[in-house]
């Protein structure tokens, strides 16, 4: 039988950074504008190509999510419609620290099955629902409000927040499942508050390992991080000392096809095996098909903004777009990024365009 609701033990991490060498800079006068060069090194999912160079190194920092049926009777259906993401993200300089709040959500969705079909009652039923934590902890317990159907040794694929997954594709049409869904990068404010709710974008895949009528226990390495946080501070080139209160902030790449856009959404492909595999794909548009920069829109005009944007396989030329006050300025960073990196650039140098 398929029909089982247990526990789940998983790990989730925040964000971290080292505290070593961190960025450099170099200018180049291009047709009168600055181009400011960032050097992004390391990360806690990929290896550094240049041994030679210090690293960035970000560390992932474990958070344990205990999902137990005792939870369920403290959560109704009805409160669970209402609940929004609020997991909270705190900076303490050398990591962005992440907790669970009481009524965070997780997706889950059963990625060994397309569809599956009651043997008693002959209709299909869900594979796949939310579950809810039910206190603030470093270590908070998550439980479904609906049993989980599953058997032994099924692979459930937790998408964390659950605003992240509004629905999962499947489909089985090669030789293993695949799971997909979408994730946005749009709404930002500059925020941790913000990207804590909605863009701290993380999975993890659970293995069912024991399944008895009533519980099934599984077992998750840890949940991943999919994108990189940012913390940007700006200073005029010719006033290094006080920086740029941010009334507006615009990303995009800065050459190539899709120069002067960046994509606000990424699709996020799982494939069931041993293991799974994951691929998230950004929606890259030119300008010829109507793309866009990414905008920042912060509340007020802070002079520090925090940003998630996509890991890049390779250093990457970005441009940005400065609102402060009535004056404009733009300049330009390269740099790689990777998933699960807290990335510090502050004082980067623009170069006022009125």
């Amino acid at each position: 039988m398929l029909c089982a609701s247990g526990g789940i033990k998983a790990e989730i991490s925040g964000y971290k950074k080292n505290s070593g060498n961190g960025f450099t800079q170099t200018f180049v006068w291009l047709a009168g504008a600055v181009c400011s060069s960032l050097l992004f090194l390391g990360t806690a999912c990929s290896t550094n190509n240049n041994p030679d160079q210090p690293k960035q190194q970000a560390e992932l920092k474990p958070r344990t999510l205990i999902v137990t049926q005792s939870a369920v009777s403290q959560v109704t259906p009805e409160s669970a419609v209402r609940r929004l993401p609020q997991a909270t993200i705190t900076d303490e300089g050398e990591t962005l620290d992440a907790i669970w709040s009481k009524g965070d959500e997780i997706s889950f969705r059963n990625i060994s099955h397309k569809e599956y079909t009651d043997p008693e009652t002959h209709e299909s039923v869900y594979l796949e629902g939310t579950l809810l934590a039910d206190r603030k902890a470093r270590i908070a317990s998550f439980a479904s409000n609906d049993e989980v159907w599953c058997a032994e040794g099924n692979q459930l694929l937790l998408v964390y927040p659950k605003a992240a997954a509004p629905a999962f594709e499947v489909d089985d049409s090669g030789s293993s499942l695949t799971a997909s869904y979408s994730i946005s990068l749009t709404g930002q404010d500059g925020t941790l508050g913000k990207i804590a709710s909605t863009h701290h974008h993380s999975y993890g895949i659970a293995t069912i390992t024991e399944v008895t009528p009533t519980v099934a226990n599984a077992v998750v390495a840890e949940m991943q991080n999919l994108l990189t946080v940012c913390k940007f501070s700006f200073v005029d080139e010719n006033h290094l000392d006080t920086p740029l209160p941010v009334s507006s902030l615009t990303i995009g790449y800065s050459d190539g096809t899709y120069a002067g856009t960046y994509p606000e959404q990424a699709t996020v492909a799982v494939t069931q095996g041993t293991p799974c595999t994951v691929a998230v794909t950004p929606v890259k548009k030119s300008t010829a098909e109507s793309g866009y920069p990414l905008p920042i829109i912060p509340t007020g005009a802070p002079t520090e903004v925090y940003v998630v944007l996509f890991p890049e396989a390779t250093a990457t030329t970005y441009s940005f777009r400065l609102k402060s006050g009535e004056n404009t300025y733009i300049g330009t960073a390269t740099a790689q990024l990777y998933a699960g990196e807290f990335v510090v650039a502050t004082n980067l140098k623009l170069t006022k365009n009125n």
